[in-house]
């Protein structure tokens, strides 16, 4: 349709990008992927379970199977593959969950004002909604926060055990987690190394956390959960910090605020272990074995967060270096997610 030589086709095939993702957000927003486990049905049954019509279902469920997601049989019958597995969202969290967050409409919405962000320096979520992303998710819509959370825990459980080979956390006696949301990472940690956990974030963002930590199997002692600004003040008592993108979300000068609670959070011989998707400097190589664009989702990070982004090595490094740390070790997990340790600087 938009030509036949390879650089045609590389733009097509980012041209019909949104038709992809979109595609995938109906049909597992529909739940179709959760109703496939229990085996092939037909695009009748399928429609019946959805509340959905025959003909333009089976136009949807047949593109999902051009693109492997679903096994179309003979007599309009469709199954599961290896792909749709991935999408279900009736038991932990998934890939499902991240989907469904990062294409929910509201996220469409957002991607629409970008052109006019650029012009104006305003956030593109905050033209759309007219609040920003946080106010949004996290207080007035129950069900986008619910995908939220998960889409996060997904993220923390697909690197928790490439960082655990790469990074012993077990050196420390207390860890605190800032911008935990509701515990994931810092349960994962405790459960294996057996340290003491805190757990800092905005109260709106721990109010569950205590019943999801519990449902880890984590024991109310194990784990301490504080609600606060980390903008203002971070409580005492770590031996390290731990972030986990939580720096993307702020432009410089917040970002140096918060690197600065740390320094005066943690006592002298104390650590920061930021955990972070790095963007390659120029010449390496753009994506990641997971498959993340670094660049590409930069984009995003401006699109929800008022001077959010990815940053690359040596601008993390800077920012740390002018709030009272020095880097003492990169770690390269084998995924997306990368470690960068920090000490105070004496």
């Amino acid at each position: 349709m938009l030509g036949t030589n390879s650089a045609s086709n590389r733009l097509a095939k980012m041209i019909y990008g949104y038709w992809q993702s979109q595609c995938l957000y109906i049909a597992t927003n529909l739940g179709i992927p959760n109703l496939l486990q229990s085996g092939a049905m037909t695009v009748e049954a399928i429609a019946e379970k959805t509340s959905t019509k025959v003909e333009t279902l089976y136009v949807l469920l047949r593109a999902l199977a051009h693109l492997g997601v679903f096994a179309e049989k003979p007599g309009r019958i469709f199954a599961a593959t290896e792909l749709s597995e991935l999408l279900v969202t009736d038991a932990e969290p998934s890939l499902g969950h991240f989907l469904l967050h990062i294409a929910e409409p509201s996220m469409w919405d957002a991607w629409r004002e970008l052109g006019g962000a650029l012009k104006t320096g305003e956030v593109a979520f905050e033209r759309a909604h007219g609040k920003n992303f946080y106010e949004f998710f996290m207080s007035e819509n129950p069900d986008s926060k619910n995908l939220f959370n998960n889409a996060m825990s997904y993220l923390t459980n697909q690197a928790i055990d490439s960082l655990f080979e790469v990074y012993d956390f077990g050196q420390f006696d207390t860890v605190m987690d800032v911008g935990g949301n509701r515990g994931s990472l810092i349960a994962h940690i405790v459960k294996k190394f057996g340290c003491k956990g805190i757990l800092f974030d905005l109260p709106h963002e721990v109010e569950i956390a205590p019943a999801f930590l519990a449902s880890q199997g984590i024991d109310t002692d194990a784990v301490q959960v504080i609600g606060g600004n980390a903008l203002e003040e971070l409580p005492k008592g770590a031996s390290a910090i731990v972030m986990k993108y939580f720096l993307s979300v702020f432009n410089v000068e917040n970002a140096r605020q918060v690197i600065t609670r740390c320094r005066e959070a943690l006592p002298p011989q104390g650590k920061v272990i930021l955990l972070q998707t790095l963007v390659p400097p120029r010449g390496a190589p753009v994506e990641y074995p997971d498959g993340t664009i670094p660049g590409l989702a930069a984009v995003q990070m401006m699109v929800t967060n008022p001077g959010g982004y990815w940053r690359t090595e040596e601008e993390y490094k800077e920012l740390f270096s002018t709030s009272g740390f020095q880097l003492e070790q990169v770690i390269h997990t084998g995924t997306s997610l990368t470690v960068m340790e920090f000490s105070k600087k004496s």
